[in-house]
């Protein structure tokens, strides 16, 4: 029976969709092959937002935090030991070793570890190292270590990978200058029951956009505040339920706006009662994440309103569910905001959306299935 370590930072009961994604994939391989034998190791540490927690799956194997508080210098240094750790401690018992993006530079470890030990390793992308450092401009991309970090990543590449969509496929291909054997597995996808009882914040003639997440390095703040600023509280409802770096900001500018309703948690299963789901990225950050809010709110089976890249997975993938909000000039965004807000309830574009959205959840579930078995197939 081979042994398969699944790594990451978070796991289940806590809450954080890296951990829950780590979970439903440790599941899902075990059902597919008996011979499989699943760990998970992962860090015992607490994490702001994220969806509710769910029983944990395969053998687990936690670890203590080396630190937790906001200092970024401590943060980097106890992510980087700990990821160091995360990856020593399985190698002696791996025939094949999972890693997802937490803590970052995992894949650093990973990828030199496993080289060295001749284990194959399987890359789930969720986030890329060191790319999110220079897009968050916590370091230029010519500063020395981060080329040094760069260079040793694309010497040490993964044996398979899993990537988020297509273009983030194409783009790691191109980094690693190597034809990686690869699947895609967007982080998002599940299957929503809507609740039969509808939510309090429920309108049958207002429009309600929601953004639930994080608001962090990644996503920009503007687009959200622009748009509620230019809200009609008797059209429009806007739920917040917001964690992350900028989320103070947008609260601290919108958060008493007549139409802004903030929620701690918006459960999945009241989802399909949201209209529109907001969702942003900055155009630094394409590829280098692809917001699961995106893909849990087509699963719901509503239709997103993004702010981004055109190249970027969630376009690429969503555009005949989505409304396309343009940054690349204020001017071009508040004409954009314009228009979204011009919507009426049951509007027959956004009714199209809705039902486009259906069609992707369906093509998702596909994705997932081929997703699976095609790991399961590469372990075995």
């Amino acid at each position: 029976m081979k042994q398969i370590i699944v790594i990451n930072r978070y796991y289940p009961p806590n809450p954080a969709i890296s951990g829950h994604s780590a979970c439903e994939m440790v599941r899902e391989i075990s059902n597919r092959n008996n011979h499989l034998k699943l760990f998970v190791r992962y860090i015992h540490a607490p994490y702001a937002g994220g969806c509710a927690s769910q029983l944990p799956a395969g053998i687990l194997g936690g670890i203590s935090s080396i630190y937790n508080g906001k200092n970024k210098i401590l943060r980097f240094v106890g992510n980087f030991v700990e990821g160091y750790r995360l990856i020593r401690l399985s190698l002696p018992y791996a025939d094949a070793i999972i890693t997802l993006t937490d803590p970052p530079m995992l894949n650093f470890w990973a990828g030199i570890l496993c080289h060295k030990k001749r284990i194959p390793w399987i890359y789930w992308a969720l986030d890329l190292y060191p790319d999110a450092f220079a897009a968050a401009n916590i370091v230029s991309e010519k500063n020395y270590a981060y080329r040094i970090f760069n260079h040793n990543i694309k010497l040490h590449p993964p044996d398979f990978l899993i990537a988020l969509g297509f273009q983030q496929a194409n783009f790691l291909k191109e980094k690693y200058q190597r034809n990686i054997p690869c699947t895609i597995l967007p982080c998002g996808i599940s299957g929503i029951k809507k609740s039969k009882s509808s939510p309090a914040w429920h309108s049958e003639r207002k429009i309600v956009f929601a953004y639930s997440g994080n608001m962090g390095e990644a996503h920009n703040p503007e687009f959200l505040i622009q748009l509620i600023q230019r809200m009609d509280p008797n059209k429009h409802t806007c739920l917040l339920s917001l964690y992350g770096a900028k989320a103070g900001s947008v609260l601290a500018k919108v958060g008493k706006h007549p139409s802004v309703r903030r929620i701690n948690h918006i459960p999945q299963e009241y989802f399909p009662y949201v209209d529109i789901f907001l969702v942003s990225l900055l155009p630094e950050w394409t590829h280098i994440c692809v917001p699961s809010k995106a893909v849990s709110a087509i699963c719901s089976g509503r239709a997103i309103a993004f702010q981004g890249h055109v190249r970027s997975d969630i376009w690429q993938m969503f555009k005949n569910a989505a409304f396309y909000i343009d940054s690349s000039q204020e001017t071009k965004m508040i004409d954009d905001l314009n228009n979204l807000l011009k919507l009426s309830k049951n509007s027959q574009t956004l009714q199209d959306k809705h039902t486009q959205a259906i069609l992707y959840r369906k093509q998702l579930f596909a994705r997932r299935l081929i997703a699976y078995n095609t790991i399961a197939n590469f372990l075995q």
